[in-house]
């Protein structure tokens, strides 16, 4: 899989989840991260840091995303 093709969302204790975009582009907020000018660091590196956000809940939210990607079609 291309870098290009992933994301890599970061969770509070330091845990890193590569998934593909797509599945990271359900969230609104991520897809905003990730598609907005100005060069930020989320747009030119592909990586999001959620400080508040513990790794357990996130290993759901990376669940979620893909389930969601698979049914909303």
């Amino acid at each position: 899989m291309n870098r290009k093709d992933t994301v890599k969302l970061i969770s509070a204790d330091e845990m890193e989840f590569v998934i593909d975009k797509d599945a990271a582009m359900v969230s609104q907020t991520i897809r905003n991260m990730l598609t907005s000018p100005g060069g930020f660091a989320e747009t030119e590196l592909g990586e999001v840091t959620f400080p508040e956000i513990s790794a357990v809940i996130l290993e759901k939210i990376c669940q979620y995303f893909y389930w969601a990607l698979q049914y909303s079609r």
